[in-house]
């Protein structure tokens, strides 16, 4: 590869990794070249990207920026996959697609703020969704609520039920004398 071809590869790879959102390290090897797309499309539709990069370029790439302590995790054949969105669904994804192909392997990822190693990434894919999350974070916050206007609302109901039963005993009462 000429030393011009590389530069753009490092220059596209600098500006893809600064952007902000996840970046998850894949062991790949093994997967035939139609399996990796089967992969990629998986990966497209939960909002990810798949590259795969010479581990060298991806060091210039990660420089000296946050994510440098990724390049601890770049040995052997190496897939990037950015996840500039939920990365538990992409996450979930690559967990889905290594239950059939074997080969696929999860080596560490950039999430958050913080780097994760392949099992703890594998955990993460079993976590909720983040919309997931933010319904029962509703719910729980509405339960209160909820309890006190059930609260709120028996003293009245209550007090309509035995107005009502009392004014069926006094009906009851008034004919029972009229037929006597």
């Amino acid at each position: 590869m000429r030393k011009a071809r590389k530069q753009e590869i490092v220059a596209e790879l600098e500006e893809v990794l600064s952007q902000p959102g996840s970046v998850i390290l894949t062991d790949y090897r093994g997967l035939t070249v139609k399996e990796m797309n089967e992969l990629r499309r998986a990966l497209a539709r939960a909002g990810g990207r798949m590259r795969v990069a010479k581990n060298t370029l991806l060091r210039r790439a990660l420089g000296e920026r946050e994510r440098a302590a990724l390049q601890e995790f770049l040995e052997g054949p190496v897939a990037v996959t950015l996840a500039p969105g939920d990365p538990v669904a992409v996450l979930r994804e690559m967990r889905a697609f290594a239950r059939v192909h074997q080969q696929l392997a999860l080596k560490a990822g950039w999430v958050g703020s913080r780097v994760f190693r392949g099992e703890q990434l594998a955990e993460m894919a079993t976590l909720p969704s983040r919309e997931e999350l933010l319904g029962r974070l509703v719910g729980v916050l509405s339960a209160p609520l909820s309890q006190l206007v059930g609260v709120l609302q028996a003293g009245p109901r209550d007090l309509v039920l035995t107005l009502h039963g009392l004014a069926r005993q006094r009906e009851e009462q008034a004919s029972a004398s009229a037929s006597a």
